[in-house]
This record gives C-alpha cells, structure tokens and sequence, in this order.
C-alpha cells in the first residue's frame, strides 16, 4: 500500500513538473491524460531501474565467485554477461584473458571477438578473433561467427575482403534480405555504385519470399532499403 503511495505521488509531482516545460508541457496539462503519460513514463523508469539493480547484483556474485576461483571459464562468464549488457569494453580484457587461459574454446574467441567489434576503435582485432573460429568451424554459431567477421571487415574498411565473406555467407547459407543489403552498402562504400544499386534491388524481392513475417516483413525491408539508399 505504501509503495502505491509512493507512485502516485510521485507521478503527480512529476506531472506538475512536466507540464512547466516547454513544447512538451502542453500535452502533460490535459486533464487525466497527462497524467496517465507520466505514469507510463515512471513505470518504464522504474522497470529499468529494477531489471539494472538485478544485472549488477548477478554481476557482483560473478565478480566475487570470479575472486574466489580464477580460472578462465569464471573470466569467459563474467566477459559474457557483460557483453550482453552492453559493456563491449569491460568484457574485453576478461575475455582476452579467459580465451588466452582456454585457447580451445572457440566460444571464447567468438565472443571476445563480438565484444571488440561493439566496443569500436580495433575492427582488425575483432576480425583476428573471428577468423581464427571461422577457421576450425565456418558455420560456428548458426552463421553467426560469419555474419560478424563481415562487420568487422566493414568496420575496417576491408572491402574485397568483407564481400568474399559475404559471397560465403551466402553461400552456406543462401541470399537473404540481410546479406543483400550488406553487399549493397559494401559494394556502395567500395565505390562500385552500379552493383550496389543492383544489390538494394534484390533486398525486397527476397524479403517477399522469404515467407517469415510475411506484408509486414516486406513493407520493413522496403522502409530499410528506402532509408539505406539515402543515407547509407
């Protein structure tokens, strides 16, 4: 009960508060829904608040498990878990650390070498971890490991390099709307306008036969290719 309290006043300070700014203001003055708006706005806060308090107290008993007993599979779980909560640069020195422990584990370099591609500044070190995977296993991850040596040969301005990867992308796997596209804006940053043009018109084509997601698929991919067309 008290908790219900809590929220509901604060949403009505909050609605007070919003309703003084400007542009904004106006829509939180409307009677009821204004305050039905900064309700969802305060709902959302707290729901983000509270997944993140859960993801820093799963990271903590990591870190003290990962104190207790250092060995590469505690560094390789740690580095994960970071991963997947956005953390690309703190991941990187355990998962460096942990494939260097575990030189076998592909899983290791795989994500050691998804976690330097997202954290940016070193594609050519992301593209060493992927390609030394991709060697010992090209269909690692369901295609994954392939799809993500692509962007690291792109992110590294490699541009025969990233469409061979493609062309084997492709090729294991057959053309998507997603491997066209990448060989579109490849091909458009490599400077070879005409096939790129060509490759942004496959894109839709194959999203409409795709048969997943059907009109609504579709209409996406038109809207992405439309928007990748016009700004890259």
């Amino acid at each position: 009960m008290a908790r219900l309290l809590i929220f509901f006043v604060s949403v009505f300070i909050l609605t007070g508060f919003l309703a003084q700014l400007p542009l904004v203001g106006a829509l939180f003055r409307i009677p009821f829904l204004g305050f039905w708006f900064t309700a969802l706005l305060v709902s959302a806060v707290a729901a983000k608040l509270g997944t993140e308090a859960v993801d820093a107290g799963a990271r903590r008993r990591l870190e003290r498990s990962l104190g207790a007993v250092d060995t590469p599979h505690h560094k390789g779980k740690l580095g994960a878990l970071l991963l997947s909560q956005g953390k690309a640069r703190r991941a990187i020195p355990l998962l460096e650390a942990a494939s260097e422990g575990d030189p076998s584990s592909l899983e290791l370099r795989y994500r050691l070498g998804e976690a330097r591609l997202r954290a940016g500044g070193d594609p050519e070190g992301a593209l060493e971890a992927l390609d030394s995977v991709l060697q010992e296993d090209e269909e690692y991850a369901y295609g994954g490991a392939m799809l993500r040596s692509v962007e690291a040969a792109r992110a590294a301005r490699q541009w025969e390099g990233a469409l061979e990867r493609v062309k084997r992308l492709e090729r294991n796997h057959g053309e998507t709307p997603e491997s066209a596209m990448l060989r579109a804006r490849i091909l458009r940053a490599a400077g070879d306008v005409e096939s790129a043009r060509r490759a942004f018109d496959e894109v839709v084509p194959l999203a409409a036969v795709s048969g997943r997601g059907g009109a609504s698929r579709t209409w996406t991919w038109r809207l992405r290719t439309m928007l990748a067309r016009s700004f890259g």
